[in-house]
């Protein structure tokens, strides 16, 4: 069952730097020197070159795993997810116990929002290479992007405990702990940190927000003052002080450091609300308006940006464009407040249905729905629910809506496929499995029902392959030797068991 986690990360920051690097050369003299052509663009950040590069090279040398492997990696940084994940996942059919093509692939999932998929790849890197602690950092990370908060913090630890000297291990145990209000024990993380890098400016500008969080503006900006001095053209520290000079009234410095914040990156959203409320403060409305506008484009969802801007544009007589910039705001809260009630009725109704208590979870989730309609997850154990009562026609028209909300998530696809296959609709069932495991190859439930629904359309052969799959996965599992025994008697006197 997935689960929606509520707290995302900068995903480049953790995982560009570990961009696959070729090691073997397998493809050739013609393959090989356009795989080094295209690594070479990568490290220029020409990523559209690379991908072209990639792909002559793919044309000499087509099972080449080193090029699938790169070629996936540089299809996600060029932003074409689906086609790293078919080229990583290629490259995996070809070398399955490459750490490395297992992390990119869990980079992938993770850049797609899948982010239990993407642990769970992430776990099968780090089982196959224990000693790599950045392996095992990055699968903290993810496990906290899951919302399995236990687990993360244990995989954190661990990996500073195996490189005492990273501190990006430190940041990421900072981040997590910071995550789950644990304030004392994240800044204690930060400084350790930051004692291991001194010189990483970012690092300045986290440990001063979360000084900021807990109060301590004194310490908040002594870090955004070293961040500038480290980098002086970092908009995020220009615009975290100035946010902090706002908020202690110091209005000419706040403007200083806001306006350098829109100098290198006119585009942060912040950085135009904050000096729209300078601005306001300082009585210059009409240039007020036209920051808190901004603001407003560049973050859509922030109400209290909008009854800002309502309130200066009735200072200058614009009372239809002030009561429209109200109402957006208050839909804006009502939506947040629905959500927020989905959520709730969600976790109630998934609790509910795990203790078979069925009905009583059936409404629930009936009301997350009508708080929130757009709640994948509600859509999606809803479906379980009319699933356990047999409600087929209606399972599927809820796993459809889950899909509709959130594509390609595997744990929706694996039970529509079953439905499906229930319903004596083995093609369709077919398609929703086979989607599955591009992002989970290693279900063997999945490959099992696959095998199921493949045996019903005469597809014997990839039934017997998924089958051996699955049972190579999880040996122990007597159904898939039992079903594999029932496939080799051409389903005499037998039948396969999904």
């Amino acid at each position: 069952m997935y689960i929606v986690s509520a707290y995302l990360i900068v995903a480049c920051a953790l995982f560009l730097s570990f961009s696959a690097r070729s090691q073997v050369h397998g493809g050739g003299e013609p393959a090989e020197r356009l795989k080094q052509e295209a690594l070479r663009l990568m490290d220029q950040g020409r990523v559209e070159e690379a991908v072209a590069a990639f792909r002559e090279a793919l044309k000499s040398a087509p099972r080449d795993a080193e090029i699938l492997n790169d070629f996936g990696v540089a299809l996600r940084r060029a932003g074409d997810l689906t086609g790293s994940l078919d080229a990583l996942q290629t490259a995996l059919t070809l070398r399955p116990g490459d750490a490395r093509i297992h992390s990119n692939f869990a980079m992938t999932l993770h850049a797609m929002g899948h982010f239990n998929q993407a642990a769970a790849a992430m776990k099968r890197a780090s089982d196959l290479a224990p000693a790599d602690f950045v392996l095992r950092r990055n699968l903290g990370v993810l496990l906290s992007d899951a919302g399995e908060d236990d687990r993360a913090e244990k995989e954190l630890r661990q990996a500073v405990v195996e490189a005492p000297q990273d501190a990006e291990s430190r940041r990421s145990l900072g981040r997590h702990l910071a995550k789950q209000k644990r304030r004392a024990e994240a800044l204690a993380e930060y400084a350790a940190a930051l004692q291991l890098a001194p010189r990483a400016a970012d690092l300045h500008l986290e440990l001063g927000r979360l000084q900021f969080d807990a109060g301590d503006r004194t310490s908040a900006a002594l870090q955004y003052r070293a961040c500038l001095e480290l980098d002086s053209r970092h908009a995020g520290c220009h615009q975290a002080l100035g946010s902090l000079l706002l908020a202690a009234g110091d209005l000419v410095a706040a403007e200083k450091e806001l306006r350098a914040a829109l100098q290198f990156d006119p585009n942060s959203g912040e950085a135009h609300r904050d000096l729209g409320s300078v601005l306001r403060k300082q009585g210059y409305f009409p240039e007020a308006a036209r920051e808190l506008e901004m603001a407003v484009r560049q973050l859509p969802d922030g109400s209290s940006t909008r009854y800002l801007l309502a309130q200066t544009l009735e200072k200058l007589g614009r009372s239809s464009e002030s009561e429209a910039q109200l109402q957006a705001a208050q839909k804006e809260n009502q939506r947040k407040w629905d959500a927020s009630l989905a959520t709730s009725d969600v976790i109630l109704g998934t609790e509910l249905l795990q203790k078979g208590e069925v009905a009583a979870a059936k409404a629930k989730l009936e009301e997350a729905i009508s708080f929130n309609p757009r709640d994948p997850l509600a859509h999606y154990n809803y479906g379980l629910a009319l699933l356990v009562e047999n409600r087929l026609d209606d399972a599927i028209a809820q796993f459809r809506k889950a899909l509709d909300l959130r594509r390609d998530d595997a744990d929706t696809l694996y039970y529509l496929g079953r439905a499906l296959l229930t319903k004596n609709q083995p093609a369709e069932a077919v398609s929703c499995l086979q989607r599955t495991l591009r992002m989970n190859p290693q279900d063997a439930h999945a490959l099992n029902v696959l095998a199921v629904a493949s045996a019903r359309m005469n597809n014997l052969a990839g039934a017997k392959h998924e089958l051996e799959r699955a049972r190579v996965l999880e040996p122990g599992n007597p159904l898939y030797g039992r079903n594999l025994a029932c496939l080799e008697r051409a389903m005499r006197d037998c039948e396969l068991v999904p």
